[in-house]
């Protein structure tokens, strides 16, 4: 038995979810983890007085995907198994913890597979059409949830309150100057530029030869009771166009590691054309930052080209022996080649420093 605030959901992994090499594709872990964040946020808003106001009529919609790792590869066979829990509540958000186990049926292992933060706002029809049909979505209120008293539940209680706290001063401040304006400021950056151009040998793969687009009509099957896509349903095609951008680069099978700081700016709908384009933007030794951005035209609308995702993804390439190879140099031919490869450089080195203070962390104890 669950609690209102936890959902899960089951689903047996068939050979129509792997990817070339045999291990499931991540594109599909992704839309099974939003499925049951958003079953868990809409479970959680029904009891509020938005969904009673609404006679029903309310549901989650994903709005941010704060962090997702992939830890360990999920197989053709097994069965995947995401427990979503609701951990923080804002006034108009809800932060939805999802974890995904792999359960071997026929050798009774279990391990955990896919970590990740999923914020959801609720919406609810502000109009009904003469047909009955519901429109003119908006953003209600969310009802608070308990505090936990203590133990981990308070733990990432506290730490979801922290993140949003930041978050959300750093969005009231964005008003400052640009990332582009601030790297004409730094120093750091124009000895990158000069330490790029020298190592530049004409070798490598450069982000224009991994740029990818992907188009895809948003049907019925894509979409909740409110006529909006799933969360899940443009994580997946995002997902796609990034393991195309990273084969593109390497020519070998590639996986995703981790995803980071996505963010849906705004809804997409039944009917859209929904345009993702992926590329390279930052190569270590062996991983690499894809940039990907989806975007829609809508026929009922007239709008075209409207950004609704921006996202973050890692990939690294492996071997025929499942270990992680040595990726292609990225050469760097443009000035927002330049910029695009500093900022990811950056965000490695912060994230490659954060592994290494909780390695240090894991052994102290």
């Amino acid at each position: 038995m669950t609690s209102t605030n936890t959902s899960v959901i089951a689903r047996l992994l068939l050979p129509d979810d792997a990817n070339p090499a045999g291990n499931v594709h991540g594109g599909t872990t992704l839309k099974l983890m939003e499925e049951a964040g958003m079953i868990a946020a809409t479970r959680y808003m029904s009891s509020s007085d938005a969904a009673k106001q609404s006679n029903g009529n309310c549901y989650a919609a994903l709005i941010r995907f704060e962090h997702m790792a992939f830890h360990e590869p999920i197989y053709v066979g097994e069965v995947a198994s995401c427990t979503a829990e609701i951990v923080f509540t804002s006034e108009r958000s809800i932060l939805v913890e999802v974890v995904v186990t792999a359960d071997n049926i026929t050798k009774g292992k279990v391990r955990v597979t896919n970590t990740g933060w999923l914020w959801y706002v609720a919406l609810t029809p502000s109009a009904v059409g003469p047909d009955g049909e519901k429109k003119d979505w908006s953003v209600v209120p969310v009802l608070p949830m308990t505090v936990p008293d203590g133990g981990a539940a308070r733990k990432k209680y506290d730490m979801a309150k922290a993140k949003y706290e930041k978050r959300k001063s750093s969005t009231t401040n964005s008003g400052e100057k640009d990332d582009s304006t601030k790297l004409e400021m730094d120093d750091e950056f124009e000895t990158f530029k000069k330490q790029s151009a020298a190592s530049n040998d004409g070798g490598g793969r450069s982000p224009a030869e991994s740029e990818q687009v992907l188009c895809q009509m948003v049907l019925p099957g894509d979409c909740g009771a409110d006529k909006v896509a799933f969360g899940g349903f443009v994580m997946k095609l995002m997902d796609n166009a990034a393991g195309c951008s990273a084969w593109r680069h390497c020519r070998t099978n590639v996986v995703t590691v981790s995803i980071s700081d996505m963010d849906f700016v705004s809804w997409v709908g039944l009917g859209d054309l929904c345009t993702v384009r992926s590329k390279v933007v930052f190569a270590s030794s062996k991983s690499m930052e894809i940039e990907i951005v989806a975007s829609t035209a809508s026929a009922s609308s007239g709008e075209e080209d409207k950004v609704v995702a921006k996202a973050l993804y890692t990939f690294v390439s492996l071997g025929s022996d499942g270990k992680v190879l040595s990726v292609p140099k990225l050469r760097l031919e443009s000035d927002a080649d330049m910029r695009n490869a500093y900022l990811g450089k950056q965000r490695y080195e912060v994230a490659k420093r954060a592994r290494l203070a909780g390695s240090k962390k894991a052994v102290s104890k």
